[in-house]
Parts: C-alpha cells; structure tokens; sequence
C-alpha cells in the first residue's frame, strides 16, 4: 500500500481577533502619520535652506525705501539728515550716572602738606535704623529718614545704604554714618 504524503502537523493558529485587526492598522496609520510629518519637516528645512542659498547668492541690491512708499507717507521726512538734528543734552545727575559732582578748583598744596590717608570728617549723625533703600538718621537737629538720593543737611546727598559684615552703613557725599557718631 502506498503512503500517503506526510503532511506537517503544526499546530493551527488561532484566528484573530476583530481587536487585533484594529490595533495593526491603528499601528499603520500612525506609521503613516510619522512619515508625513517627518517628510513635512525635511521639506521645509530644505526650503528654508533653499531660500538662504538663493538670497545669498544673487547680486547686491540696494534696498531704497523712498522707492517704495512716497514721500507724503506717513512720518517719514526724506529732507532731513542726521546733521541737521541736534544732540541731546547729556544729563550728568550724580544720582544717576554714579560720579560725584565736580570739586572746586583748590590752590595746590605741597606734596609734603597733603595728608597720606583720606579720611572722611566726622559725622555728627548716627544711624539708627536702616533697610535696603532707606535708613533713619539721627543729628543734632533731629531725626531725619533717609533714602538713595536724598540730602542729608551737613553730609551730602546719599549715594547708598550698606549692609556691611559689621552692619549697616550710610554712604554721602562727604561722610560715612554708622551705628555710632564717628
């Protein structure tokens, strides 16, 4: 008797589910979705890049405003000239731009007669309280609450208050006030 053909004996395969069949082709379309996009973002690299070469490779063209719009446009005055405005008054606040104020000319003093430390003249203030920006002063006529900028009869005007490692400070024109009448 003749044998029959052997025939493999795999196991059959279950057969798919409707959820499977939705998830592949939810798993294509994103697969699309991401080709798309990418190609989208190559393309427009390619343009831009595209565009730079171009512009960078033409001849120079003088860009003329006044070749665009008229000359009764808008606030644009074509007769003026950068001579023909004036400059701005420099203002040379102390407060504002951080230098001192001009001494007056003194007579010159021989080298030997100059004191060799600068030390600035007591201060009949003492410093009371103090924060960032403003301090409270006391003086013979009184207490006097300060701030950046103002003016301290008999001491200048403030230029800044200090939190030093020793305390707060007072910074005038013509002295330092601290905790203690110097």
């Amino acid at each position: 008797m003749p044998k029959a053909p052997a025939t493999s004996k795999r196991p059959s395969l279950p057969p798919e589910s409707p959820v499977a069949g939705l998830i592949a082709r939810r798993r294509a379309r994103e697969a699309a979705a991401e080709r798309s996009v990418f190609g989208g973002i190559i393309l427009l690299a390619l343009t831009a890049t595209g565009f730079a070469g171009y512009t960078l490779s033409q001849p120079a063209r003088p860009y003329d405003v006044q070749a665009v719009l008229p000359a009764s446009f808008g606030p644009f005055a074509w007769k003026r000239t950068a001579a023909e405005t004036r400059a701005p008054e420099p203002d040379l606040d102390p407060l504002i731009t951080g230098a001192l104020p001009d001494a007056p000319a003194a007579p010159a003093a021989p080298a030997e007669a100059r004191p060799a430390l600068s030390v600035p003249p007591p201060s009949d203030y003492a410093l009371r309280r103090a924060s960032a920006g403003q301090a409270v002063v006391e003086g013979r006529d009184g207490i006097h609450q300060v701030a950046v900028g103002s003016i301290l009869p008999g001491a200048g005007r403030v230029l800044s208050i200090r939190n030093t490692g020793a305390g707060w400070i007072v910074i005038t024109t013509q002295t330092i006030i601290g905790p203690t009448a110097l």
